[in-house]
């Protein structure tokens, strides 16, 4: 059978999760957050990773991210009883970032080991997950220079500032204040028509200095994400023009001269 890891900050929960693997076969790890988990499964390494999201020292959605990076990446099934706060869809966030599957707390014993089979392929795949962002997919797009005003917040802090450059994968902010000590957030900016927004539901932070932060967006709603689309071929379009305006520039002062010369020389003869 498989390796299961078990990272819950819920003794009772992690003894009755190990209970019901072990009675399945399987050999099981448990750690009581993501700190202790991550440094557990790389001594030991799992073919499963089970995880739940909210926990002390390192959550789960670290637990992911830092497992996408990893050359022999386990399944990771991430358990949810709901967010802190109703800002964020965590469940879906999860799979946007990695998770093959999310279970909803309470969940039944029948439903968990059907879960744990199905992410080890040994049930047809029914879930109708959305696809991770994967490492390689970060930065691969050219980012352009802009200037919209932006709202971000995790439910707890809220705070405003400038979009000053955006790709299809992201963007850079100033603050108006202090960058913010937020790992996740939803974002809305604001478009150059005052009835519109562009939100992403879920953004990460990627670095920070001098009072601006690079944020990963991770998951919007198709529309937001068309919208997103709409944004950066207008940037591609100015893009275009600002590269063909000097060219374009130059050619006419060649031609204005090669007039020049033409009458001078005319007038000589």
């Amino acid at each position: 059978m498989s390796r299961i890891l078990v990272i819950d900050d819920e003794l009772p929960l992690r003894r009755v999760l190990r209970s019901i693997l072990e009675r399945a076969g399987h050999t099981v790890l448990d750690a009581p957050d993501g700190r202790t988990g991550m440094a557990l499964w790389r001594r030991e390494p799992t073919d499963v990773v089970v995880t739940d999201i909210f926990m002390p020292e390192k959550d789960g959605i670290e637990v992911i991210l830092e497992m996408k990076n990893v050359a022999a990446r386990p399944k990771i099934i991430a358990m949810s009883g709901g967010g802190r706060n109703g800002l964020l869809d965590w469940n879906s966030s999860a799979l946007a970032l990695g998770a093959d599957r999310v279970l909803l707390k309470p969940f039944d014993q029948r439903t968990f080991l059907l879960t744990v089979q199905e992410v080890l392929g040994g049930l047809p795949d029914t879930n109708d997950a959305v696809l991770p962002s994967g490492a390689t997919d970060q930065r691969k797009y050219p980012r352009f220079p802009i200037f919209l005003p932006v709202s971000f917040g995790d439910g707890v802090i809220a705070q405003t500032g400038t979009v000053v450059d955006i790709s299809r994968e992201g963007g850079r902010i100033k603050c108006t204040g202090a960058v913010p000590e937020m790992k996740y957030f939803r974002v809305e900016i604001r478009l150059d028509d005052p009835h519109e927004t562009l939100t992403v539901d879920l953004a990460v932070t990627r670095w920070s200095r001098n009072g601006e932060f690079g944020v990963e967006f991770i998951r919007m709603e198709p529309d937001q994400q068309a919208r997103l689309r709409s944004v950066i071929r207008n940037c591609e379009e100015a893009h275009s023009r600002q590269d063909h305006q000097p060219v374009h520039q130059m050619e006419v002062r060649k031609h204005l001269l090669a007039v020049n010369l033409a009458e001078s020389a005319g007038g000589q003869s």
